[in-house]
């Protein structure tokens, strides 16, 4: 009788589970597409993020086979981060209540980095389903990100605002859609086959041009990831094709002489001028006094948090969680107080947490990002093109994450939190998935079928018929049936 009652739990579990994980995906694009403005959604304390949580953790409650997750170093590396993290966060609570929990995400988001790592863990087949889920993502986001730009900037007026608070329905950080862009070129070209259409690639070099003409920090992410994908992928189309997009766009952009005003956008137009001052500030040569100030405010802030830490007498404990570090530190730049953070999450959690609480936050990027490239490096030896492709996606994405988040105040909130630690626990469940259920993205693995069939046990192989396209036909007598265009069944998909 129990065997028989286990038995009709595990299907409504794993529903259960592929369900959440489907509602985490609609949650990501709304915080990508929409930033702060969708964080709002809910009622006060409890908004979509806290909302999501919830749901998964109970979710993880109900799934067998969870604890496989703390077989993999990165997983574990995680626990004493928290454990400082819930110390110093007792010790703050009972005087700022909520505000201790709202600074305390900077790593209590790892939660979702658990939910969703063990949900890999016991079902190895949600991993390839994540990557279509992500593939469907590109183009969403590609298409959505420009007009949510369009309308935040130049309709702020007409945008209404959420019911208690000034914070209108969608609102846009640069700097944040291009750690999105950054992971979409990377998912391209994490795919050695993929190739990408000009539509795509003039597309993400327009979205990339608007953002990159505002925030600094995030075109420097979105370089990186360039960068390592170009080193891993020198002969990959994709990135060959958004660099020709983006020197024919600096010509015409030159030639034609544009210089359009961006509202909100801190004094920089669309034009030669600013693209060319952007690129100098970079590098440290800007000439904007506007930058420069900004730059100087930043570095003193963090010369004053080392001061006071790893100089100072709160070298063990920081100032822990619940008080506003802006205002304490006196570099409040907001007249209703609402800056709260440094532009820079590591210095966030040296501030927050002491020097202790630093190390444990730089050894669990460290071993996470070490061990993403040593399961890389080994399934490009190996010839396993798709792991390979889905481990160079994860790490070159995760960096892009962290590269902006250390010059803004970006994983500190839902927007970039949990989204940075949501693809933690993807590469967390990956590696586990890599090493004891490798056929889940074996170079001739089927589709992610509702059964959890895999290509050799589903009778099914894939062939493909083109760029977003595939077919599944029968192998050994099985019955095959047709994907529609853009599933990307038999490989990581993108446009």
């Amino acid at each position: 009788m129990r065997v028989a009652l286990q038995t009709s739990l595990d299907p409504a579990r794993r529903r259960i589970g592929d369900r959440w994980l489907l509602a985490l995906g609609v949650c990501l694009l709304g915080y990508a597409l929409a930033g702060r403005g969708f964080a709002y959604v809910g009622v006060s304390p409890l908004f979509v993020g806290e909302l999501c949580l919830a749901g998964g953790l109970l979710t993880f409650l109900l799934t067998r086979g969870w604890s496989r997750v703390l077989h993999v170093g990165a997983a574990i590396a995680v626990v004493p981060l928290a454990a400082w993290g819930f110390v110093r966060l007792a010790q703050g609570f009972p005087q700022y209540k909520i505000d201790a929990v709202r600074d305390a995400v900077v790593w209590g988001y790892a939660a979702f980095g658990l939910v969703v790592a063990g949900l890999i863990v016991a079902e190895p087949r949600r991993l390839p389903r994540l990557l279509r889920y992500y593939s469907v993502f590109t183009r969403a986001f590609l298409i959505g990100i420009p007009i949510a730009f369009f309308t935040y900037r130049y309709g702020r007026w007409v945008i209404p605002a959420w019911p208690g608070s000034e914070v209108p329905i969608v609102q846009v950080k640069e700097g944040d859609a291009l750690v999105h862009l950054s992971g979409i070129l990377a998912f391209w070209m994490a795919d050695p086959k993929r190739n990408v259409r000009w539509i795509w690639a003039t597309l993400l070099t327009l979205d990339m041009a608007l953002m990159g003409v505002i925030d600094r920090a995030g075109l420097v992410s979105f370089g990186a990831v360039m960068i390592i994908c170009l080193i891993a992928k020198p002969l990959h189309g994709a990135a060959w094709r958004t660099i020709a997009m983006l020197a024919l766009g600096a010509v015409l952009l030159w030639a034609a002489r544009v210089d359009i005003e961006v509202p909100g956008g801190k004094g920089r137009n669309i034009s030669w001028e600013q693209f060319v001052e952007s690129g100098k500030s970079i590098f440290g040569e800007g000439s904007s006094s506007a930058a420069e100030s900004n730059k100087q405010w930043r570095l003193d802030w963090w010369k004053s948090i080392v001061d006071y830490t790893v100089h100072g007498p709160y070298f063990w404990t920081g100032k822990g969680f619940g008080i506003n570090l802006a205002d304490d530190d006196g570099f409040q730049v907001s007249s209703e107080g609402s800056l709260r953070s440094p532009h820079s999450v590591h210095m966030t959690v040296l501030a927050r947490m002491g020097v202790p609480g630093l190390v444990l936050w730089i050894t669990m990027i460290g071993v996470w990002v070490f061990s993403m490239f040593d399961a890389y490096l080994r399934c490009r030896r190996r010839g396993q093109q798709r792991w390979a492709g889905a481990f160079l996606f994860l790490l070159a994405y995760y960096l892009a994450f962290v590269i902006n988040g250390s010059f803004d105040v970006f994983i500190e909130g839902p927007m970039g939190g949990i989204w940075f630690w949501s693809l933690y626990g993807a590469g967390v469940g990956a590696l586990w998935a890599w090493r004891r259920a490798p056929h889940v993205l074996a170079d001739d693995a089927d589709a992610d079928n509702d059964d959890g069939g895999s290509a050799s046990a589903g009778g099914m192989k894939a062939v493909h018929e083109g760029p977003g396209r595939a077919q599944l036909l029968p192998a050994a007598g099985g019955r095959g049936r047709r994907l529609p265009v853009g599933a990307g069944a038999a490989r990581i998909a993108g446009p």
